[in-house]
Parts: structure tokens; C-alpha cells; sequence
């Protein structure tokens, strides 16, 4: 894997890493990669595994979308179905809120629809 490239878009949500050890002094929770230290998650190899999940989920939506836009839904204004189903995708729990507000990102820029205001909450 050394080779492999771990390129990810700078705008993808990085995890924060919130937790604490026990003891008198504080302490930074890393982990180790190779020669360098990373907070959990945040590793190349860690980051690439979960930015490919939600780009694959962003492209299933695209096609969704067309297909809701296309059909029965026709009337509905674009911005209408990525906010339900980015709703939808916060409660499924197929990653976190910060993920699920950059898959309908990625979907209305690829789509080239208005961003859903629930995709553009909390850092957006």
C-alpha cells in the first residue's frame, strides 16, 4: 500500500478526536503510520477508506436524483429532493452528519442543482 495514492478533496470532513486518558498530565490521542502520528481516523489510509464510501454513495444519489427528478417528483424543485434525501441519510446512519452534508454537496455540484440547506449546516 505503500504506493497507492491517498489523495482526498480538502474540503472532506476529517474526524475530530474527542476522548481523554486518565492521569495526572494530559495526554494527545495518536496513532501511529509508518514514521508519522495521526489523530484517529485521520490517517491517509484511513481518510482515502472513508472519503471512497461517500464518494461511491454521492454517485449512487446522482442517479437517484435523476431518477426522482425524472419521474413522479418531476414538479418538485431540485433542491426539495437532495434536502430530503440528505435528511434521510443523516438519520440512516451511513456515516456521519459531517459526511452526509459532503455527499449532497458532491451531489448538487455534480448534478449542478442548488446545495440543500442541510447540507450546508454546521461547516458547510
Amino acid at each position: 500500500m505503500e504506493n497507492e495514492d491517498f489523495n482526498v478533496p480538502a474540503d472532506f470532513p476529517r474526524p475530530q478526536a474527542l476522548g481523554a486518558v486518565g492521569g495526572f498530565q494530559p495526554k494527545l490521542l495518536l496513532k501511529k503510520q509508518g514514521e508519522k502520528y495521526y489523530a484517529p481516523g485521520c490517517s491517509p489510509e484511513e481518510l482515502h477508506a472513508r472519503w471512497d464510501v461517500c464518494e461511491d454513495l454521492a454517485q449512487q444519489f446522482v442517479l437517484k436524483c435523476k431518477e426522482t427528478k425524472s419521474g413522479k417528483r418531476a414538479d418538485v424543485p431540485e433542491v426539495e429532493i437532495l434536502e430530503q434525501y440528505c435528511l434521510r441519510s443523516m438519520k440512516a446512519g451511513w456515516g456521519s452528519a459531517d459526511e452526509m452534508r459532503w455527499v449532497f454537496r458532491r451531489v448538487a455540484a455534480v448534478l449542478n442543482w442548488p446545495t440543500p440547506p442541510s447540507a450546508l449546516a454546521n461547516g458547510g
